[in-house]
């Protein structure tokens, strides 16, 4: 029996330490803007071991290396997507920039001790990159004011994007129920691998959608947790004048004679008859005053 005890004792003694090398947190942003840049941390306790290097992977390819005991501590290497800053890299942090779509995928930190045991450690993460629209929702189809019974048909369109961005439309601040809205549809854009959004709003216009003879209409564009904006549109309710029925029209046969502008006295006014008569007296004076001569002559 003290024979077993002491060949465990001495086979125990002999075995390798536990891993103590462990990773306290892994920072890696799970989510990031296409043209942006990531910091990505990696906080280790080597718990009275020697720190022998610290390496960075994407999609199980190395990219980043530091080797305090090297005389140069910090490599990187040519990977598709990864371009670091060294200038903001050290050994517990690496900094990407310029991120393409190229920089989606699955990024590890690996944390090794010294000799002779090389206890090292693990944690990864995948990191997703989007496109985010380069504007707002742009609204269309809608008009300054609107009245009870009038339809709004109007269209919201969110710019390309990667994934593409979910939309919603707001009345007064409330959402839109489905039966105000048809869509979405979808679109490339100039990019083959970014999508448009078109959501449009339909509806007609009823008492109840106007708050001191006002209306709220908002579209807002997300693409979670990196983008959220809103485009907002107000509509004034304008009223058709209405006849109002105090007011006595007049009957048929009771118009009143237009009056017209006065010229003066008409009294002196000569008329086409008399200037008839006036000119057929002449002529009968000018004809006796002929008569009368021939006979002198001819006496």
């Amino acid at each position: 029996m003290r024979r077993y005890l002491l060949l465990t004792t001495l086979l125990l003694w002999k075995q390798d330490p536990v891993n103590s090398v462990r990773i306290l947190e892994l920072r890696v942003p799970a989510h990031v803007a296409e043209g942006g840049e990531a910091i990505l941390g990696c906080q280790y306790d080597m718990e009275g071991d020697v720190l022998y290097s610290v390496k960075w992977y994407k999609d199980g390819r190395e990219f980043y290396r530091y080797i305090p005991n090297s005389k140069h501590p910090i490599s990187h290497f040519a990977t598709p997507g990864v371009m670091v800053d060294v200038r903001r890299s050290s050994n517990t942090v690496v900094t990407l920039i310029h991120l393409s779509r190229d920089s989606s995928g699955l990024y590890r930190c690996e944390v090794s001790g010294e000799a002779p045991h090389f206890a090292t450690v693990y944690d990864e993460k995948y990191i997703t990159v989007h496109l985010l629209p380069e504007t707002g929702p742009q609204l269309t189809g809608l008009q300054e004011k609107y009245n009870i019974g009038d339809r709004v048909r109007a269209n919201c369109t969110s710019s390309g994007s990667r994934p593409e961005a979910q939309i919603k439309w707001l009345i007064n601040n409330r959402v839109a129920t489905k039966n105000h809205l048809r869509g979405p549809w979808y679109r490339t854009s100039l990019r083959p691998d970014a999508i448009e959004t078109i959501l449009e709003l339909n509806f007609i216009v009823g008492s109840n959608h106007f708050r001191l003879n006002t209306m709220d209409l908002k579209c807002q564009a997300t693409i979670a947790p990196l983008y959220q904006k809103e485009t907002e549109h107000r509509v004034i309710r304008y009223e058709i004048p209405e006849l109002n029925s105090n007011t006595e029209q007049p009957k048929l046969g009771e118009q009143s004679t237009p009056t017209f502008p006065e010229f003066g006295d008409t009294s002196q006014l000569q008329f086409d008859d008399d200037k008839d008569q006036a000119t057929t007296s002449s002529q009968l004076n000018f004809c006796l005053l002929l008569l009368i001569t021939f006979l002198q002559l001819t006496a």
